[in-house]
């Protein structure tokens, strides 16, 4: 095959514009080759040497695209990228790496001894409590190797068919409890993947615990892969497992280990500081980063790193998601005495599964959607980070831009004028982990009735949370979604009204359904209110700063770095009316307000056959905040003078310009009396998949 030429690239190799394979059939031979992208020749063809093509092989459920070697630009491009890696997102070092390991090894111990101790508590005889054994498998970011600093590390616990989940979580916790090395415990056994968070020597853990139908875990156990282990377990048991299992499944199905990691480490950076790594936020999760990297790997099997990172932008970007992506065939093992009882993934016998968005399947038994969460808005930001990345990459391989400005971190405390600002404040960490975790889970559920405001063109919720110091509350944390207003003539002033009351209503309704409510009355509360950009809180990072001049546009974010400065211009020329968020959580009237809350202004929608704006501004708050009343839920006690609830007004005549909301922050508030469900701290959204366990 030497000096062998790659064939043309084909187009609609899915039938649908879309340049990648299905993963129904496999390619056609000019599919596999490459594509075409707006009737201009794959840049393969153009590259000044020849692409000489390497052995066949096929990984996964088709043929690869392209069978290619690497070519010498492209691995002085792995050069660079690594060195980029190595400077603006180091991995840990060895010696704290062998200090995680001796982490593991002191946890174990411990396990260990607890096993024993329950054991002998049940009236077994010392040797064989001795040789009950136990053994610590790891999952997420540790057992692929990405390890950054101050990770935490998901581990799972597996022990012998005598030791219940009821001892984990009592005898186990009291034991972890009298470890002097051990601090911030927080167990959480009532979660959908129940629990136990701990600081071992400062590191942060997130331990999972499975119960096998074995009577004595042996050494020599070094893999869950087996189906056969998950004979007549619990559900909960499974989808402990299930993250191991998912994890050593993805490194065996991608043709080369190493490359994977490497390439997976660009993306999972680049995720993160753009503000799309979050399977709860409806964004994709770390299993899910994993998987789409080892499919590309799969397709291009002998592409060095920095090919790849290409080709997964490019891929993803075209990708037809009406086909899920897949590492290997479904199995449904319904035939199989012990395992025809769990659900796999299948929507042609489930209505629901044709429901998901962006299907990308786990590759372990039982097969489940790892992307259940997305909605219309977060698939739609998804998709236009893929394509600004694989433009970037391109001005990359032009010489135009550093592989740093592809994970340039997204500018998201500058590019929107109002924001929703929810705190999140407790008492006690353990308290603080559940009510954080019941909070988060239910987030999506506020962006989809967002979604549903004619006027709201945008929700973008911002995955990375703020700590902040409260006077009142030793564990607080800041959560923000950016709105997109639409703007219009409305009475002579640009700008437009809208009541996001309602939604914000419904969304206090679902935390208040956390059922330890009673437990936790007045260890917890949820305060959330609109702001506009200029009165972001000090702790948001500088971005979040009013602009007064247009920063540099780059080239590959022109539209990105031109909203920002179109925003900055329109804060910097006074005060005018435009789109308002008037939020309140009030679900009954109250009492104590002494007066009925203002009437919601009318919500504004354009004229019937009015086309929407090309290029909607991302700036849409007036003067001050929406008129946010701080009221008091049924069973809560009255609020404070200070924040007295709105009074009645009547509605403005007609021609007559809305009043302007009243200044500073008035926000409604949860309390914790009225909550209760506790969920994984991971944040499991609705019940989880098997297999993202504590991997997110």
């Amino acid at each position: 095959f030497a000096g062998a030429r790659e064939r043309p690239p084909s187009a609609g190799a899915m039938g649908d514009g879309s340049n990648v394979p299905s993963e129904d059939a496999a390619p056609t031979p000019a599919a596999r080759d490459g594509a075409v992208e707006d009737g201009r020749p794959d840049e393969e063809k153009v590259q000044a040497e020849e692409r000489q093509v390497g052995p066949h092989a096929r990984f996964g459920v088709t043929e690869p695209i392209s069978l290619g070697l690497p070519t010498q630009a492209e691995l002085a491009q792995t050069e660079a990228l690594a060195e980029e890696l190595r400077r603006d997102a180091p991995l840990e070092t060895q010696d704290k790496m062998r200090f995680r390991a001796a982490v593991l090894v002191e946890l174990r111990r411990i396990v260990l001894q607890w096993i024993y101790e329950v054991s002998i508590g049940q009236g077994m005889e010392e040797e064989a409590a001795r040789m009950a054994g136990a053994k610590i498998f790891t999952f997420g970011s540790y057992r692929l190797g990405l390890v950054s600093p101050g990770s935490d590390i998901d581990a799972l616990c597996v022990a012998p068919r005598h030791i219940s989940r009821e001892a984990f979580f009592q005898v186990l916790v009291t034991k972890l409890q009298e470890h002097p090395d051990i601090s911030e415990l927080s167990p959480v056994p009532d979660a959908y993947v129940p629990i136990i968070k701990l600081k071992l020597s400062g590191v942060e853990i997130d331990l999972l615990f499975a119960r096998l139908l074995l009577p004595q875990i042996p050494e020599d156990l070094e893999t869950l892969t087996d189906d056969s282990l998950l004979k007549n377990l619990d559900d909960k048991t499974v989808r402990c497992l299930n993250g191991c299992r998912v994890a050593d499944h993805i490194l065996a199905l991608a043709p080369d280990a190493e490359r994977f990691k490497e390439a997976l480490r660009l993306v999972k950076v680049w995720a993160k500081r753009r503000g799309i790594y979050s399977n709860v936020l409806g964004f994709f999760g770390g299993i899910t980063w994993s998987i789409l990297v080892a499919r590309v790997c799969q397709l291009y099997p002998h592409y060095t790193t920095s090919a790849l990172v290409k080709r997964f932008f490019r891929v993803y970007d075209r990708w037809n998601w009406k086909h899920p992506v897949v590492l290997c065939q479904i199995l449904e093992q319904s035939s199989v005495t012990g395992l025809m009882a769990f659900k796999v993934w299948n929507p042609k016998v489930y209505p629901q599964d044709r429901m998901h968005l962006m299907p990308v399947i786990t590759p372990a038994f039982p097969s489940m959607n790892s992307t259940y969460n997305v909605t219309e808005s977060t698939k739609r930001i998804i998709l236009d980070e893929f394509s600004r990345a694989y433009k970037v990459v391109d001005q990359v391989e032009m010489g135009k831009h550093r592989w740093s400005e592809v994970y340039r971190p997204f500018p998201f405390f500058s590019l929107f004028r109002q924001y929703l600002h929810i705190e999140v404040l407790a008492k006690s960490t353990q308290v603080f982990t559940k009510w954080m975790g019941w909070i988060e889970s239910k987030l999506r559920h506020l962006v989809k009735h967002l979604e549903n405001v004619p006027s709201v063109l945008q929700v973008r919720p911002w995955p990375n949370h703020l700590s902040f110091q409260d006077p009142e509350w030793p564990h607080a944390s800041a959560v923000f979604m950016g709105l997109t207003i639409g703007k219009k003539a409305i009475h002579g002033q640009r700008g437009n009204t809208v009541d996001l009351r309602h939604q914000v209503s419904q969304f206090v309704e679902i935390i208040n359904g956390w059922h330890e409510r009673a437990e936790n009355a007045g260890q917890c509360e949820m305060r959330v209110r609109s702001v506009k950009r200029s009165e972001l809180p000090d702790y948001c990072p500088e971005d979040g700063r009013p602009r007064k001049k247009c920063s540099h546009q780059s080239l590959t974010d022109s539209p990105e770095a031109a909203l920002v400065a179109e925003a900055a211009a329109e804060a910097a020329s006074g005060p005018r009316l435009a789109a308002t968020a008037m939020l309140s959580t009030a679900t009954a009237p109250t009492a104590a307000a002494g007066a009925a809350a203002a009437p919601a202004p009318p919500q504004m929608e354009p004229p019937p056959g009015e086309p929407p704006a090309k290029r909607p501004r991302l700036d849409d708050s007036t003067n001050g905040r929406g008129p946010v009343a701080a009221l008091p839920l049924p069973g809560t006690a009255a609020p404070p003078a200070s924040q007295p609830a709105a009074a009645a007004a009547p509605p403005p005549a007609a021609g007559a310009v809305p009043p302007q909301a009243p200044e500073g922050p008035q926000p409604a508030t949860v309390d914790g009396s009225q909550a209760g469900a506790p969920q994984a701290p991971k944040g499991a959204a609705v019940p989880p998949p098997a297999g993202l366990a504590g991997s997110q």
